[in-house]
């Protein structure tokens, strides 16, 4: 039996094309995750290998590094902060640094700094005697002395963008407490231990870390923690014994720490953080429901498979072949077929994954990625592809074997709801749809995570399980638009509904996708419309500019105004300050009130009123403020959280003595820093603007002359930031849930094949009849749209309540704050959805162009005599 299996797949290979390139799909996805999670593996090791190659040994701590509280003392601070400690400096060396045979002992601290004219944000890293042991090598200049007072390194990157060479001054400081000025005496590259930030890195001596490093508490010692300690021996130094003192030293200080050698150490931190692999374990996850798409396909095409060999079966089994040789004979068939196509998955996988990773490393941020070969991953993704092909073939299989030789010659029977088989199907699915379906709405509404996606879960498997029963009705009812198509139409539609079991197994695979990416659609959609109402009441101004101090006012509105993009903009006069030394500011009414955008529905008719200022203050409350020497309560109307100043009526503000004779110079009250504030222009900007047309925005406004261009507020940035971010996320999901999609198309294409090749005597009769060609074309055509399309909208509809749930799940408690008793709205994304119910029909329409191609190849005559 077991030839004649692969016989098969030999005379007939064209039946299975479609199969094996479902398999190598659904295999190449989970044998790609195996290799991202190898890539990144590899890649950490040749990181950390590079950070620690110069060190003989490495301390690392056991505990993270963590806040110590106020006050604490040394005993009570972590590992991690203890060893720049126990390590000292080359001319006070520590407990650790004084050990014999110890050349040098070197913590490497972080401190986050301020750097350059606007106080970017870096790391300064201490300067070790011994160089080598920063990991990276000086690309201009050199390296300052690590015990030097004004010296400073900074990596070429960041150097490049700040405009800073060699010989420069680089301002540093510790944010809201010292800053010192530096000199720039070398460019390094970018350090690739994984473990220190991404951001600009300043390689200090001494003297610049002992002014703006932070104190911990009250014993004035430095914050810094320490992710390791290398050291470094003296020559002639035996390792193994100095390994052995400095164990007995981290004993005795009662330090938690392991001294181990870098080899050791690598092996250790990749160990750490193979946990952190989050893209491997994504990836995986969307495998596994590539391959369930894909076992939902191999079952409906063995079934058709079979259905279609029922009389070769039966003969077989009267010529004396038994009914465990008939199913072992297709599952040997079903085993060749996964194994073709999970090794070409597997090869797919290992070519895609390892060109991706040249390609990354053209990249100079990421030079260091290195292929990580995964021979266990990759073994596991074709033995589950093999797998999985079998378990969905041996359904059909043992269905082929079911009925006795002489039941197998006659019309076979199909599972329908009147059927016990189908009865206790549909029994079964009501109550997991319903049941289900009310656990994840109850759960969703009170904002129960376990009931409401374990509630989902259970209902779609119901839905699935239902499929036998709506899936073909609706088929049936949209048919009824095909009929203008004429003969064609109405057989497509009469066609697309005989088999009910196959209608409803082919919309199966295509609905479990299209009600995914639905969900997520919706659920980013709904997730950023929240984000952006959010956003708005906190932050009710889109932008705000400070001008400078001797700016014209109206002439920086009317060039503000000028700007593409801005929709309103109001001038907002320095005036005075709060009793908190909080800036005001007065505007006109009317332009207060088109600049400000959302706040609460009760306080949009009392902005801008007389009496009142906008302010971060609870509505109602009284708000103090100084203007021109006299202080008067005003009531608040809230800002949200936009309440880094107070805004009031230009007519409130010149009832307490200012006027704009007094504009021309700056009130001086206010700012925290001591400065003086100076007047601001207030803008509103088009909906649509986001992305890089917001930053393009941002750059003409600060580039007008008398304004300050580092000195933004408002919320839009901040909008643009959490709408970039969902949609990525939300785009990243979709394309790789458009492989199961995918998938599910090639389901389609392979059903119609075989419905095709099955029905040969049929369409020959009706192209003997009369039908013509481009007819029967359109038959095959039109039956293909029409499953692909009745699932994908099937799908939409569900992925739409899906993602409302999912939405009132995660956005409920945030709607509840804003709105008491509300429920979260859902935002349709109806564009998007329309575009994948199109994308589905035209790529059934695609699907159907091999199999009509086929069939019109062959005239009347031989396709009567064929089967």
């Amino acid at each position: 039996m077991q030839r004649l299996a692969l016989s098969q797949l030999k005379t007939q290979p064209r039946r299975y094309v479609s199969l094996v390139l479902a398999i190598l799909i659904g295999t190449a996805f989970l044998a790609a995750s195996f290799l991202v999670g190898a890539s990144s593996q590899a890649t950490m090791t040749h990181s950390m290998g590079s950070a620690y190659a110069n060190a003989d040994l490495v301390v690392l701590p056991d505990d993270e590094a963590a806040i110590p509280d106020e006050g604490a003392s040394e005993q009570d601070l972590p590992a991690s902060m203890r060893l720049p400690q126990l390590a000292g400096t080359p001319a006070a060396p520590g407990p650790i640094g004084a050990v014999d045979g110890v050349a040098e002992a070197y913590a490497g601290t972080q401190e986050y700094v301020e750097i350059g004219p606007k106080g970017e944000g870096g790391m300064l890293l201490p300067m070790p005697q011994h160089t080598e042991l920063t990991g990276v090598e000086a690309q201009a200049g050199r390296f300052p002395a690590w015990d030097a007072d004004d010296e400073v390194a900074l990596d070429a990157a960041t150097a490049e963008r700040l405009d800073v060479q060699v010989g420069d001054e680089l301002r540093v400081g510790r944010p809201g407490g010292e800053t010192v000025t530096a000199r720039v005496v070398g460019l390094s590259a970018q350090t690739v231990n994984p473990l220190l930030s991404a951001m600009p890195q300043v390689w200090s001596g001494h003297g610049v870390r002992e002014v703006v490093a932070a104190p911990a508490g009250g014993d004035g010692a430095s914050s810094a923690a320490a992710n390791e300690l290398q050291i470094a021996l003296a020559e002639g130094a035996d390792a193994a014994q100095v390994r052995a003192d400095v164990e007995k030293v981290l004993a005795d200080e009662s330090v938690s720490a392991t001294v181990s050698t870098p080899d050791e150490a690598v092996r250790e931190r990749v160990a750490d953080m193979a946990g952190a692999n989050v893209m491997g374990w994504v990836l995986g996850g969307f495998a596994v429901l590539a391959l369930l798409v894909t076992g939902l396909v191999i079952a409906n095409t063995f079934q058709v498979l079979v259905a279609q060999r029922t009389r070769e079966s039966a003969l077989l089994r009267t010529l004396g072949a038994t009914a465990a040789q008939v199913r072992r004979g297709v599952l040997a068939e079903a085993a060749v077929v996964g194994l073709v196509g999970s090794v070409l998955g597997a090869g797919l996988a290992v070519g895609l994954t390892a060109g991706l990773i040249a390609a990354v490393r053209t990249m100079p941020e990421s030079s260091t990625a290195r292929f990580g070969m995964s021979w266990t991953g990759l073994g596991v993704a074709v033995a589950v592809g093999v797998l999985v092909t079998v378990l969905a073939a041996l359904r059909p299989a043992i269905a082929a074997t079911r009925v006795s030789p002489v039941q197998a010659m006659q019309p076979r029977q199909q599972v329908t709801a009147d059927s016990s088989v189908g009865r206790l199907r549909l029994v079964v699915g009501f109550v997991l749809a319903l049941g289900g379906g009310a656990l994840m709405v109850a759960g969703a509404l009170n904002q129960w995570p376990l009931p409401a996606i374990g509630g989902g879960a259970l209902s779609f498997l119901g839905v699935l399980l239902l499929t036998g029963l709506f899936v073909p009705a609706a088929v049936k009812a949209a048919s009824v638009l095909a009929r203008p198509a004429g003969v064609p139409g109405r057989l497509a539609g009469l066609n697309a509904v005989r088999q009910r079991s196959r209608t409803a197994a082919t919309a199966s695979a295509l609905l479990i996708g299209t009600t995914l990416v639905t969900l997520f659609l919706v659920g980013g959609r709904t997730a950023q419309d929240q984000l952006d109402t959010l956003l708005d009441e906190q932050y009710p101004v889109d932008l705000t500019v400070q001008a400078q101090e001797d700016a014209d006012l109206p002439e920086l509105v009317r060039q503000a105004r000028d700007v593409a993009g801005v929709e309103t903009v109001a001038a907002a006069w320095a005036v005075g300050e709060t009793n908190d030394g909080m800036p005001v500011y007065a505007v006109e009414p009317e332009e207060l009130r088109d600049v400000v955008g959302a706040v609460a529905a009760e306080d949009r008719d009392r902005l801008g009123a007389a009496g009142t200022v906008l302010s971060g203050e609870p509505s109602g409350e009284p708000v103090r403020v100084d203007v021109a020497g006299r202080a008067r309560e005003f009531a608040s109307v809230s800002a949200g959280s936009f309440g880094e100043a107070v805004y009031m009526t230009v007519a409130d503000a010149e009832a307490l003595g200012w006027s704009r004779d007094d504009a021309a110079t700056p009130h001086d009250g206010t700012a925290s820093e001591g400065g003086a504030a100076t007047s601001q222009v207030m803008l509103a900007l088009d909906p649509d603007v986001k992305g890089g047309d917001l930053r393009t925005l941002v750059d003409r406004v600060g580039a007008i002359d008398g304004l300050q261009a580092d000195a933004l507020g408002g919320g839009a940035p901040e909008r643009s930031m959490y709408a970039q971010m969902v949609d990525m996320v939300m785009w990243i999901v979709v394309a790789l849930l458009a492989v199961s999609v995918l998938i599910a198309l090639i389901g389609v294409a392979n059903t119609l094949s075989l419905s095709t090749i099955e029905r040969t005597r049929e369409n020959s009769l009706l192209r003997a009849l009369g039908l013509s060609r481009g007819g029967l074309r359109r038959m095959i055509a039109i039956e293909a749209v029409l499953i692909a399309a009745v699932a994908a909208l099937l799908g939409v509809a569900l992925g739409g309540f899906y993602g409302w749930a999912g939405s009132q799940l995660v956005l409920g408690g945030i709607t509840e704050q804003m709105q008491a008793g509300a429920l979260v709205p859902v935002s349709v994304p109806w564009v998007e959805l329309g575009a994948v119910v199109l994308v589905a029909g035209l790529a059934g329409l695609t699907a159907s162009l091999l199999p009509s191609r086929r069939a019109t190849r062959l005239s009347p005559v031989a396709g009567m005599a064929s089967m």
